[in-house]
C-alpha cells in the first residue's frame, strides 16, 4: 500500500467514488464469472462422467437439474446484456447531448441506477445453482439407483 492509497481509506479525505467503483466493478465482474463458470462447469461434468450421467437419468431429476443450471446461467447472460446495453446508451448520451433528451437515455440512466436488478438476479443465480447441487447431491447419494 502506498501512501496515496492510505489517503484514500481516511474518511475525511474526500473521493470521488472511483476506488468504490473500481472495487464494485472488480467484485461484479468476479462474481459473474464464478456463477457463470459454475453453471457451465456442473453440467459438464455430468455430461463427461458416464456413472454421474446414468444415475442422474435413472433418478428421474435429470431435466429438472440441466433446466436449473441453464436458468441460472440464462440470467446472468441476460443481466450481462441488459447493464452493458444500459451502458451503452449513458455513454452515447455523454459523447452526444441531443441523445441526453430521449427516453432511451433516460431509461439507461434510471436501469444503470438500480442496483436491486443485479443484486436479485445474482441471488436467484446462486439459489438455482444450489437447488441443482442439492439435487444432484440427493439423486447421487440415493440408495437403489443403479
Amino acid at each position: 500500500m502506498t501512501a496515496d492509497d492510505n489517503t484514500r481509506l481516511d474518511p475525511a479525505t474526500p473521493d470521488d467514488g472511483e476506488g468504490h467503483y473500481a472495487a464494485y466493478a472488480e467484485h461484479a465482474r468476479t462474481l459473474r464469472t464464478w456463477l457463470v463458470a459454475y453453471g457451465i462447469g456442473g453440467p459438464v461434468l455430468i455430461l463427461s462422467q458416464d456413472s454421474l450421467w446414468k444415475r442422474l437419468a435413472a433418478s428421474g431429476t435429470l431435466p429438472l437439474i440441466a433446466g436449473l443450471f441453464l436458468c441460472g446461467v440464462a440470467l446472468q447472460v441476460v443481466l450481462a446484456a441488459v447493464n452493458k446495453s444500459a451502458m451503452w446508451a449513458v455513454y452515447y448520451g455523454e459523447i452526444e447531448p441531443s441523445y441526453q433528451k430521449t427516453r432511451r437515455h433516460k431509461f439507461a440512466l434510471w436501469l444503470s441506477s438500480q442496483y436491486g436488478i443485479d443484486f436479485m438476479c445474482d441471488l436467484a443465480s446462486m439459489v438455482l445453482f444450489t437447488f441443482a447441487t442439492y439435487r444432484c447431491c440427493v439423486a447421487l447419494l440415493a440408495k437403489g439407483v443403479a
